[in-house]
Order: structure tokens, then C-alpha cells, then sequence
């Protein structure tokens, strides 16, 4: 294939939308966009140079370096001109998503810009002389039925469990609806809490699919927990065997800990996803020594940035995968180096937007944010050590031994305070004995991988707080599930080698403990934690039930009565899922000048218990209104709503 087209259409589009960006840009950026177009019109004129004919006898020498290029790389020289193209798309995408903080301008042109590099990128990445991926007809049913019934258990009644909607689940939801009402439209910088934005855009689409409703806001974390089920199946298959695969699967289909985090509007979960893509094809890429598996991990680490700050953990531990794989077995090293290089390459490609946002002004702060809030280092470890007495590094042991703890014996808290570990007691034995028989494989790249992967979250707990914080412990949970899977398989192989007729009898009794295991994860998280949770505590109790009740309302005012334990916008129930009510805090006594000002002809006025002498105060003054109470699950009064039409009062 002749690349000097590629070069002349990809010169021309580049400098179009470079030329866009100049215009839009500070004067004082102006000079990376010239760069960048004349960068671009150098590109066209070679192209047309070549279709001329000019030159060719003149520049042998740079041929022989061209060709020298080529035979390292194994690409065609349309290749390479691909994978530049994709890096000057995205190079162009961090640029222009940069212009305005808020909104991208020509948002679909940056957009395609940056979805054409990822395309192209891949495609200038790919090993022409590798064979196409295969999928047997029975491979492709097993994953599509693992993800239609666990996505099917995730869905339903997806709004009733968890019970409550939280206020960081709402406050996430309320960042999406900033792209749906087109406030927004930035995917290369942050949004609530610092998390990277293109999280809240995807949650954007079911939201405006659905409505601003609780379904809405979990549904992609349901259907992403779904597709991690059928990631492990596929990856276990490549990894161990077909029946580690599925057993792994189908207990991950049912831990109630996973289960859990797909029902919650967070993103979170899609770690747990990325860490099975990523590590899953880094390992079969080396075993096999084929490109694609590379690539699809390339793609997985590239897109798990924009998404939980588990993700970056990724960024140490591959890297220290490969130097025990380096040492352990050097001659795949020395197969793979050219994979990994366009692993890399991909990576750059699809995170230098992100790359670029946290480069400039406050970026570096937004990035260090999530860490800097559960670090233990530093200023808590110090108030330890004058606290308890012990010495900093006995404190740090602790510290981890605890988080060991949490997979298999201490309970998780904080976003899942189910009384229970991660791993229940069968299931937690199943994993400690995965972790023993992985001893006798230690020098396979899984082996290695498995224990990298579960080491490093029991790290990450460890030097955060709290230690068992269940929402920093969502991306191993694959892990254990890939644990578990070769554990039982294993098991079963070895033990049909010594009573050589029960191979088929051991086989049926692990796939029914694993769907009993499943079965009673299931009862335990909607039968049994979930009829007493109270995520979020009391004060979201009171903004769900209000919230909840004000949806059917026509829009007018709350007069919010709630002290000094919480205001109406405290909880972002309320503004996400009653957004046409307006909330007005009333801190003061009724009557005082420094309240807010009612403008509604009808107005409801809401009181906390401790706010009775306030709902007296409200009733003489307006004593036609319509008073209710919402009590809570031990009977006793929630809140006291009272409904005044202004109009009729005397």
C-alpha cells in the first residue's frame, strides 16, 4: 500500500483542525498549534513529493534508515505513518480540550480526533503477519451467558438495593447531569472529587436514556460488573483452562462483594474490569508471544485512567511484573520487548489528553487528591506514634497485616459495612489453598501476576485509612475470583490422578459448591445486609425519603428546617433526584431576619426532630397547612413535613 495518500489526507486533516484550534487559542499558546500545522503541511508535501517523484534518487540514505526502521519494527511504512498520525491526533486533542476548562470547543472534531488516534494507533500496532483472533461458537455462548445472567442479577431491582442512595453515588450522578444539560462537555479533566471526567459522561448516556432516576445513575455500573464476569471467564480460559475460567466466573457472578459495588453509581467497579484486561492480556501476550493480547492490554491500562484511582497502581505494578518476568524467563523478554513497546505506545496515545490536564495549573492537585485524603503517612502516622506508643514501622505492619486481613477474616467498611469480609468463609478457604498450590507454579507468569496483583491491594490498604475501606478493594476481587477458579480446577486434576474414575464425579461437585457458594452470597446481601443497611447514615435516610417524596411534586420551595446536623443541599439526594425543588436552609430561629426569603405561593417546610419548637412556631403563623410525619425503621419521626399555601393563609 502506497502511504503518500495516508500522508497527504492525514497532513490535511491535521492541519484543518490544528488551524481550529489556533484560532480559539490565548495568544500567548498560539506557537504550539503553528508547530503542529506546519508540522502537518511537511507531512502533505512529502506525501505529494512522492506521488511526484521528486527526490527519490537524492535521498537513499534516508531510505536505508527508513527501511533499517521497518525490518526492527515489522511494520509497513503505512504503519508507521499511522502511529504517527495518532500521536499528532492526540497530541491536537490535548491541545484544543485545554482552550476552555469547562467545554471543549468543536467538541465532536477533538472527539473524533481523539477516537481516529486510538483507531489508528491500534491499526499501526498490529502484526500483519499474526493470525486473527478466534472465538469458538461455544467460547462466544459461555461468556454471552455468563454476561446476560449476572448482568441480569445486577439489574434487578437495582434501585431497592442498596436501599438508600448516597450522597457521593448522587453527588457523582449530579456531574453527569452537567453533561446532560450541556453545562459541560469536557472529557479531559475532572469532576466530582477529583475523579477524571469521562467516568461522569458515560454515566451521562443511561441518565439521559432513563431519566434522572437512581436506575439511571447504576446502570453502567451494573452492566460493567456483568462484562467483569465474562472478562474472567475468558481471561481464566486463556490462563489456566476453560473450567478455571468458568468456575471463576460464576463465583464472581455471585460475591456478594462485587455484587455490591455494580450496584452502586461510583466508578469504582470499572477498575475491577481494567485490572482483568490489563493483566489478563500482559500474561497470555507473554506466554503466547502474540501482539493482540498486548494491544487489548495497552488499550485497557490507556482507558482505566479515566476511571478509579486504583487504576494507577497499575502503572507500578506492570512495570514490576516485568522485571521478575525479565529475571525469571529472559528469552520471552527478549520476543516481547517489540510488544510492549506498542503496549506503551497505545497507553500514550489514549491518556496524553489526561496526561496533559494534570500537567497544567492545578492538574498536579486534582491528580494527588484522592491520595493525599486516605494516606496514612505523614501527619496521621505521626498522631499514631505519639497515641499508641509504638514505634512507626510496628504501626505499618499492623496496618497491612489487617488489610491481609479483610480478604479473609476482618470486615470490610466505610461504602460496604456488611459485617463481613471480602471473601466468606468457603470461599476464603478456596483462596488461601489457590494461594498454595500457585506456589508450586510460582515461575509462571501468572503465578507471579496473581500474587503482584492481590499483594499490591493488600499494600493499598495498608497505607490508607481506614485499613478496610471496601471501596479501595474492588479491582482484586477478580483476582481472588481467578484464585478460587484454579484453585477448584487444580484440585480436581490432581486428585483425578490418584482415583482416575472420579474425574467427572469431582468435576459436577465443584461446579455445584461454586453455585451454592454464589447462592449464598446472594441470600446474605439482599436477604440479610441489605433489609438492615443504613448506608450513609441518618441524614441519608432523610434526603432519600424526601427526595423520593418531592419527584412527584410540581416545583416550588422547601423550607429546610434541619439545625445545625445538616442543610438541604448536604446530601445530594435531594438535588439529584428532585432537581425542579428549590431548597432554602433555614439556620435561624423562625421569624429571624437573617433567614432566607420564601417566594413560593406554596411552600413546604420540613423539620428535623430536634426542630419541633420551630414546626410550633411555623403553625401558628400558618395554621391552615397540611402536616405529615416519615418516620424511620424504628418508628420514630424522620422528619415533619408541613405544606402551606401561601395564598390562602390569612
Amino acid at each position: 500500500m502506497n502511504p503518500a495518500p495516508t500522508a497527504m489526507l492525514g497532513g490535511v486533516i491535521g492541519a484543518v483542525a490544528g488551524l481550529r484550534i489556533y484560532l480559539r487559542m490565548a495568544p500567548e499558546q498560539k506557537w504550539l498549534a503553528t508547530i503542529l500545522i506546519v508540522l502537518c503541511l511537511l507531512m502533505f508535501s512529502a506525501g505529494a513529493a512522492h506521488l511526484y517523484g521528486i527526490g527519490r534518487s537524492k535521498f537513499n540514505r534516508l531510505k536505508q534508515w527508513k527501511e533499517a526502521i521497518l525490518r526492527l519494527s515489522g511494520q509497513t511504512t503505512t504503519q508507521c505513518l499511522f502511529l504517527w498520525l495518532a500521536l499528532l491526533a492526540s497530541l491536537l486533542t490535548a491541545i484544543a480540550a485545554r482552550i476552555d476548562p469547562a467545554k471543549i470547543p468543536d467538541f465532536w472534531l477533538v472527539t473524533g480526533l481523539w477516537i481516529g488516534g486510538i483507531i489508528l494507533v491500534f491499526l499501526g500496532s498490529w502484526k500483519l503477519n499474526e493470525a486473527a483472533p478466534k472465538m469458538s461458537l461455544r467460547t462466544f455462548l459461555i461468556a454471552g451467558g455468563v454476561f446476560v445472567a449476572s448482568t441480569i442479577i445486577r439489574v434487578a431491582a437495582l434501585e431497592q438495593f442498596p436501599p438508600l442512595l448516597n450522597g457521593d453515588e448522587a453527588s457523582a450522578g449530579l456531574s453527569a447531569v452537567r453533561f446532560v444539560d450541556g453545562q459541560t462537555n469536557q472529557l479531559f479533566g475532572v469532576g466530582w472529587f477529583s475523579f477524571p471526567s469521562l467516568y461522569y459522561a458515560v454515566q451521562s448516556i443511561s441518565i439521559r436514556l432513563f431519566g434522572q432516576t437512581t436506575f439511571a445513575l447504576r446502570l453502567t455500573s451494573a452492566v460493567i460488573g456483568g462484562l467483569t464476569v465474562s472478562a474472567v471467564y475468558l481471561a481464566g480460559k486463556r490462563v489456566f483452562s476453560e473450567r478455571a475460567g468458568l468456575l471463576g466466573a460464576l463465583f464472581l457472578a455471585g460475591s456478594h462483594f462485587h455484587n455490591h459495588f455494580s450496584r452502586i453509581g461510583l466508578n469504582n467497579i470499572w477498575d475491577a474490569l481494567w485490572y482483568v484486561v490489563v493483566l489478563g492480556g500482559l500474561v497470555e501476550g507473554w506466554r503466547s508471544q502474540r501482539r493482540l493480547p498486548f494491544l487489548l492490554a495497552g488499550v485497557g491500562l490507556g482507558f482505566a485512567q479515566y476511571f478509579y484511582v486504583s487504576s494507577r497502581f497499575l502503572l507500578a505494578l506492570v512495570p514490576f511484573w516485568l522485571l521478575l518476568m525479565i529475571v525469571i524467563d529472559r528469552k520471552s523478554w527478549k520476543a516481547n520487548r517489540l510488544n510492549l513497546f506498542f503496549l506503551v505506545l497505545i497507553f500514550l496515545v489514549i491518556t496524553l489528553p489526561l496526561i496533559w490536564f494534570f500537567s497544567q495549573g492545578e492538574g498536579w492537585t486534582d491528580f494527588l487528591a484522592p491520595f493525599n485524603r486516605v494516606d496514612i503517612l505523614g501527619e496521621w502516622l505521626e498522631r499514631e506514634v505519639a497515641l499508641v506508643g509504638k514505634p512507626g514501622w510496628r504501626i505499618l505492619a499492623e496496618q497491612i497485616f489487617a488489610s491481609a486481613r479483610t480478604f479473609v477474616s476482618i470486615p470490610v467498611q466505610v461504602w460496604y459495612p456488611a459485617d463481613a469480609p471480602l471473601l466468606r468463609p468457603v470461599s476464603a478457604v478456596l483462596f488461601l489453598c489457590g494461594l498454595i498450590l500457585l506456589l508450586f507454579q510460582l515461575r509462571k507468569p501468572v503465578a507471579v501476576m496473581l500474587y503482584l496483583w492481590i499483594g499490591a491491594f493488600v499494600l493499598v490498604g495498608g497505607f490508607s485509612v481506614p485499613v478496610s475501606s471496601a471501596q479501595r478493594y474492588v479491582a482484586v476481587i477478580p483476582g481472588c475470583a481467578l484464585v478460587i477458579g484454579f484453585c477448584l480446577d487444580e484440585c480436581v486434576s490432581i486428585i483425578s490422578k490418584v482415583w482416575q474414575k472420579s474425574g467427572r464425579l469431582l468435576a459436577a461437585g465443584v461446579l455445584l459448591l461454586v453455585v451454592g457458594m454464589g447462592v449464598s452470597d446472594l441470600h446474605f446481601y439482599f436477604y440479610k445486609y441489605s433489609p438492615q443497611t443504613q448506608l450513609g447514615g441518618q441524614n441519608t435516610l432523610v434526603a432519600q425519603r424526601l427526595a423520593l417524596y418531592l419527584q412527584d411534586q410540581q416545583p416550588t420551595q422547601v423550607a429546610f428546617f434541619g439545625g445545625s446536623r445538616m442543610g438541604y443541599y448536604s446530601i445530594s439526594s435531594t438535588a439529584y433526584l428532585a432537581p425542579h425543588i428549590e431548597g432554602l436552609d433555614f439556620r435561624q430561629p423562625w421569624g429571624s431576619a437573617d433567614n432566607p426569603e420564601i417566594t413560593a405561593e406554596q411552600v413546604m417546610f420540613v423539620f428535623l426532630p430536634e426542630e419541633r419548637q420551630n414546626l410550633d412556631l411555623v403553625r401558628q403563623d400558618y395554621p391552615d397547612g397540611a402536616l405529615s410525619v416519615e418516620y424511620d425503621q424504628q418508628g420514630l419521626p424522620l422528619y415533619w413535613l408541613y405544606t402551606v399555601n401561601l395564598i390562602t393563609q390569612p
